[in-house]
């Protein structure tokens, strides 16, 4: 017994006719005689009485029909279920991770794009340092997180998305700093750095060493928007990736020639199993790959 004969067996109940019930399931005469005689072997009973006006029901054929009717009534139920179990399984929040660094270019480049594409999936977005992120992921409040920190391979998963080189921050029309910058250009230079753990201080501070100076660093802060105004004003200069001081109007971002870019990534765990809204985000972001 199948799906097919059950629909084809309803149909001929509902018109008791098999021609007209042919008709609607755009079938020939043939295909739905020859299933409900399929039907009444399968059974040994004899379902139908025939005549020239057309068909109906025997006892033994009530019995199946209310039988039929009880179970398409059932798998209706159970497909509905099912798909609402799919949707809520899909809305289930996405809870992403960012750096202060990257926060601005992973929305405007990744995350707006996905959730117009997406707007079932909840997204929640975070900020914390890239060292803050490893245990994050790994307690599972973060589903994923785009970091510039190398991930251990035996514990994350992850793919590479963009370089992001290092620059150094300059008025507009600050004429002391060139196209270019070296370690020349900013000894002496009063530096601005952003107040979280960065990679770069470090490389600065060991390039800084290898000519025996250290960089003058005199201002720290989370406060971008304090950070901007005053290389606006040519009172520091800060060195930050480039998707961080991107958007800062009247500053130009001069390339530091001892910087190496650095790489941008989004990081999962391999420990946890992904969650379907997860399984769906990160084939988005490989598709911006392509």
């Amino acid at each position: 017994m199948t799906l097919k004969q059950i629909e084809y067996f309803q149909k001929v109940c509902e018109t008791g006719n098999i021609s007209t019930a042919a008709d609607a399931l755009f079938v020939s005469r043939s295909v739905v005689s020859r299933t409900m005689v399929e039907l009444e072997e399968e059974f040994d009973a004899v379902l139908f009485t025939r005549s020239r006006n057309g068909v109906a029901l025997t006892e033994s054929g009530q019995i199946l029909f209310r039988l039929f009717e009880t179970f398409m009534a059932s798998c209706s139920t159970a497909k509905e279920r099912i798909r609402r179990l799919s949707v809520q399984e899909q809305a289930k929040p996405l809870r992403l991770g960012v750096t202060p660094t990257n926060a601005y270019c992973v929305y405007k480049n990744y995350l707006e794009k996905f959730q117009e594409l997406y707007p079932d999936i909840r997204l929640y977005v975070t900020e914390n340092s890239a060292f803050d992120s490893w245990k994050l992921l790994l307690d599972g409040v973060l589903d994923a997180s785009f970091t510039p920190a190398l991930p251990d391979e035996t514990v994350f998963e992850y793919f590479n998305l963009y370089q992001n080189p290092v620059m150094l921050g300059a008025a507009e029309h600050d004429v002391r700093i060139g196209e270019k910058a070296g370690i020349i250009d900013i000894i002496g230079l009063p530096l601005g750095f952003f107040n979280a753990p960065m990679p770069v201080e470090h490389i600065l501070n060991a390039s800084f060493e290898a000519v025996g100076r250290k960089p003058n660093v005199v201002l720290r802060t989370s406060d971008q928007m304090l950070l901007r105004e005053l290389t606006c004003q040519g009172k520091i200069y800060p060195i930050l990736p480039l998707d961080m001081m991107a958007t800062w109007q009247g500053v130009r971002q001069v390339p530091i020639d001892f910087f190496q870019s650095s790489t941008n990534r989004v990081v999962w765990s391999r420990a946890l199993a992904s969650s379907p809204a997860l399984a769906v985000f990160l084939e988005f972001m490989r598709e911006q790959l392509v």
